[in-house]
């Protein structure tokens, strides 16, 4: 991830000195590839760019922001769409909208479980647990709040490094 960052004129000189850990790790599996983790980890970046506190790159200009999280939201989905899996592609774009409402409506307390939940989605791939996260997430569509998010995270591995990133 961190060479994608690096590979970029405006992004290189403000880049975070020692990088910042993968906040995936935790919640990892079978299924999340090398690509996956650090794909994950730019669009993370690139949500965080827009709406929180960026672990890898430091830019204080609004503007620059906004293009380096699009950058960042962009690179990530190619590196996880190389893998020729759409079902994460749907999670990780249901993802990066859902996280952008949630903000938006000042709900950021479901941030963390929404993205645990996608992360152990992708992870696991068990279609139980994956019908479990749409559902959660249809209930807060239709305004039921974020009470299935969390109670569907409640027996994941806690991920105290995305939490704090999401914590803004």
């Amino acid at each position: 991830m961190r060479a994608a960052l690096a590979t970029q004129p405006g992004l290189a000189g403000d880049l975070v000195e020692p990088a910042p850990p993968l906040v995936a790790a935790p919640l990892a599996g079978p299924g999340l590839s090398d690509e996956h983790a650090a794909g994950l980890d730019l669009i993370l970046e690139g949500f965080l760019l827009h709406h929180g506190r960026p672990r890898h790159v430091t830019l204080t200009d609004a503007g620059r922001r906004v293009l380096a999280g699009d950058y960042c939201y962009a690179h990530g989905l190619v590196w996880v769409a190389d893998a020729d899996d759409l079902d994460v592609i749907e999670l990780l774009a249901d993802l990066v909208a859902m996280s952008a409402a949630l903000v938006s409506t000042g709900a950021r307390d479901g941030l963390a479980p929404l993205w645990r939940g996608t992360i152990a989605a992708i992870a696991h791939r068990d279609p139980v647990f994956v019908d479990r996260l749409r559902r959660a997430k249809d209930a807060l569509r239709t305004g039921s709040g974020t009470g299935p998010l969390h109670a569907l995270t409640d027996g994941l591995p806690e991920a105290p490094l995305l939490e704090e990133a999401l914590d803004a």
